[in-house]
């Protein structure tokens, strides 16, 4: 009688310690009575924590052509944001040399090309189909046209694939990948970029005289 007793008292010491174990943190919650109800939740996201993705538009430069300086300081935005979120680095070409050109081929930014077809390149189409200026007194369609973007910033952008991708640039991309970052040296393989003789030293002379020393870029 006394072993089953014994027996008896130590089934419910075990069963005791067992239910009152202490489990995780949580100390001395067993009483006599028993231990808590304790249950393991899995938290319910309170939203979609997926959501949607904003993404910041990015803001394209307008290129103005009011005056020299604001046609100067604009372009250079254009060609910084360009140069930043487009053209990889050894596709870039020195800032002074695209804005001597734009400068030679607009007059500053002044030219009907440039305000009206948002062209500084006098960048040429032979597509018919393609939005095109012609130059005055041209009425018909001579075999091509001046090209016309719908931004000035899209010409630019233009003038930098024509560099880096047409024949006749051929000779002016090795030097620039030779390592040659200035653009008065550069300049002179600029030759086919236009029929005027002189082209290569006009934009050399409005580097070193209208642009260093006198614009910050």
């Amino acid at each position: 009688m006394i072993n089953k007793t014994l027996i008896f008292l130590s089934l419910i010491f075990l069963f005791t310690f067992v239910g009152c174990s202490k489990t995780s943190n949580i100390e001395d919650n067993c009483t006599d009575d028993g231990c808590p109800d304790f249950n393991i939740e899995t938290p319910i996201p309170t939203e979609d924590i997926r959501g949607e993705i904003q993404i910041e538009k990015l803001v394209v430069p307008v290129v103005q052509t009011e005056t020299k300086d604001q046609f100067v300081y604009s372009l250079n935005e254009c060609i910084d944001y360009l140069y930043a979120n487009e053209i990889p680095f050894e596709n870039r070409v020195p800032k002074e040399l695209i804005v001597a050109q734009a400068a030679i081929e607009t007059g500053w930014g002044k030219s009907r090309f440039a305000n009206e077809g948002n062209n500084l390149f006098g960048i040429r189409t032979w597509n018919i189909d393609e939005p095109y200026l012609l130059p005055i007194p041209w009425t018909e369609w001579p075999g091509w046209g001046v090209k016309v973007y719908e931004t000035r910033c899209d010409s630019v952008r233009d003038y930098l694939r024509i560099l880096n991708e047409v024949f006749a640039f051929s000779e002016f991309r090795q030097a620039r990948d030779s390592g040659i970052n200035d653009g008065v040296v550069l300049a002179d393989y600029l030759s086919q970029y236009a029929s005027n003789q002189n082209y290569t030293e006009l934009v050399k002379k409005v580097i070193k005289y209208n642009i260093r020393g006198e614009y910050d870029i």
